[in-house]
């Protein structure tokens, strides 16, 4: 095999890692991007809780203060009950107070209720802090793992990249150039093995000469369908046994 060819499939194999640590460096942001975006659901989730629960005792306050208001008309009504003297001003009296009190138990019986809701409504936003910290204190500590991770990951495509520029000074302008060209068209496989005259890049036969030329190794040679600069694979898994 040529030298240049080796080198190129050396230095696709390199970028392929390259590209992988890239990949992976990628996805950490992405992976706390969707924690914090879950701290700021939970955290509007805990402000609706919070709007519920005050708005509950805002209604159990103004309930507090209707009782209290039933509560000295009736006593009012009933003092006035002793100064009637007539029977049907009496009776129309008693019917009145009757009423009162009835609206009154009626409201105590709605403000119990509301005093429930609150009870429930203040566990649930107990409940929904401790969620909101849970998510603080581990996003606070992922945050420290990605700084770690990102480090490793910076330092390794720092070595990866240095191995790279070795690899590209063995390889003349041109050709790396037209490897360049092909990776980025190719989603990074510029190099395509062959086996048995097809072209494991784009799985189409190669032309029977083509095919020849390649088992002699004097020049390089390219897929005549998917452009990929091409290899001898018997020749390259031979070299490596041998090695």
């Amino acid at each position: 095999m040529l030298p240049e060819l080796k080198r190129l499939v050396d230095l696709q194999e390199l970028d392929k890692v390259i590209r992988g640590v890239t990949q992976e460096m990628e996805k950490l942001p992405e992976f706390m991007e969707t924690e914090t975006a879950r701290l700021q659901d939970l955290k509007a989730e805990t402000a609706v809780l919070a709007q519920e629960l005050e708005n509950l005792k805002s209604q159990r306050r103004a309930m507090e203060g209707e009782i209290a208001d039933l509560e000295e008309s009736i006593k009012k009504s009933r003092q006035r009950l002793m100064e009637i003297k007539s029977n049907i001003e009496y009776r129309a009296m008693l019917k009145e107070i009757a009423y009162k009190e009835d609206q009154r138990d009626k409201t105590e019986t709605r403000m119990l209720e509301t005093m429930d809701l609150i009870e429930a409504k203040t566990k649930g936003l107990v409940e929904q802090d401790r969620k909101v910290q849970e998510q603080q204190a581990f996003l606070a500590q992922e945050e420290e793992k990605l700084k770690a991770q990102m480090g490793t990951l910076k330092k390794r495509l720092a070595g990866l990249e240095k191995e790279r520029g070795g690899l590209r000074k063995g390889v003349p302008a041109q050709l790396l150039k037209r490897y360049e060209f092909i990776r980025e068209r190719r989603n990074g496989t510029a190099i395509a093995p062959v086996r048995e005259g097809v072209c494991l890049g784009c799985n189409m036969n190669i032309l029977p000469q083509q095919f020849i030329d390649l088992q002699k190794g004097e020049e390089i040679l390219q897929c005549p369908h998917c452009q990929r600069i091409l290899y001898w694979l018997d020749e390259m898994e031979e070299e490596a046994a041998a090695n």
